[in-house]
């Protein structure tokens, strides 16, 4: 057996699966009963506009076939929603199972595509006969186990997550590395909400669903700690890098990592505020990701040496050979050009 037949087999014995024709009705016990279940980091995801969950309604209704559902299965029996949160979330929102989201819970539905009448229509309007029409309806379920190796979780996450609402990458590593020994997750979601940090970086509400200020403070975490080149995507070295944290297996201060933190980005939006990310309007990740990587490799105590990073940062946005390198954020060549010039100039090299 060749090398690559080996690891092929070795990660396909890693995974079992089965799969189940089910009622919307059963898995709606299911949920009332606990043995279904979608994470409270998961729910907060799920985000189909009224339009959407009134097509999937309407469809379910008419008989048109639905895509599976993709769940995973835990030593304890239960079962995680891990691809089709949007609609079976629309299910439950419909008759008002989600009580933990009373925002998103008891939906209203438009008018449909097919069925114009549908509109205004709740849970306590539709007729006994259509009620029972989606409670009988079938759906197939995709029943996925796994052993404790995290790194399948994550792209069973990653490569089901094919919905109209596609959760982010650091949407998905907010589900996976929860319950760690260490919880970074909570870290990036205290800082995520520090008004000062979203005045900074003004984000957009799609954005901030999408945890795009989480997954900045990941990235400063990560570039600050990054010691060597990455070998990898960006994506999957944060990836790495958070697993590694959340298991224990980085030395990672919590508290001090914080409070570094806020500390910088309180003193670069008194100097330079929005701007700072945003020489040209849209937000420049590549401006970020070397400040983040090569400042606190100068400077530690930042309140003591502003002037000194005040004239760092100068220095290199006016730079004619880092502003020469190009803006991808694709290529991993250029970032890591990127970020050595950036290191060039804050040393003096």
């Amino acid at each position: 057996m060749t090398a690559v037949e080996e690891v092929v087999a070795q990660k396909r014995n890693t995974l079992k699966t089965d799969r189940l024709d089910m009622s919307f009705g059963e898995l709606m016990n299911m949920f009332e009963d606990e043995e279904l279940y979608i994470t409270p980091e998961y729910q907060r995801v799920f985000r189909w506009s009224d339009f959407q969950q009134t097509r999937f309604i309407e469809s379910v209704l008419l008989g048109i076939p639905i895509p599976p559902i993709f769940v995973a299965e835990d030593d304890d029996g239960k079962w995680e929603v891990v691809d089709g949160l949007q609609r079976i979330s629309t299910i439950f929102s419909f008759f008002g199972l989600l009580e933990s989201l009373p925002e998103k819970n008891n939906s209203t539905l438009t008018e449909g595509e097919m069925v114009r009448e549908l509109e205004g229509i709740t849970i306590n309007t539709l007729p006994i006969k259509l009620k029972t029409t989606i409670k009988r309806s079938v759906c197939r379920v995709e029943i996925v186990k796994w052993d404790s190796q995290e790194d399948i979780r994550y792209e069973l996450f990653n490569r089901l997550n094919t919905g109209a609402s596609p959760l982010s990458e650091q949407e998905i590593r907010n589900c996976i590395f929860r319950a760690y020994s260490v919880d970074l997750n909570q870290i990036l979601r205290d800082i995520a909400e520090y008004p000062v940090f979203q005045d900074f970086i003004s984000p957009t509400e799609t954005k901030k669903e999408q945890m795009f200020l989480e997954e900045l403070v990941l990235r400063f975490f990560a570039f600050k700690n990054l010691d060597q080149e990455f070998r990898t995507t960006v994506p999957q070295f944060l990836t790495e890098f958070m697993r590694d944290v959340s298991k224990g297996e980085i030395e990672f201060d919590l508290i001090k990592e914080k409070e570094s933190f806020i500390e910088l980005i309180t003193i670069l939006n008194e100097k330079y505020g929005r701007t700072l990310f945003r020489p040209k309007g849209n937000f420049s990740l590549h401006i970020f990701d070397s400040i983040a990587y090569a400042l606190p490799k100068v400077l530690t105590d930042y309140s003591a040496n502003k002037e000194k990073m005040f004239e760092l940062i100068d220095t290199l946005l006016e730079d004619s050979q880092y502003n020469s390198i190009g803006t991808s954020t694709f290529s991993n060549k250029r970032i890591k050009n990127r970020m050595n010039r950036a290191l060039e100039i804050f040393t003096g090299a």
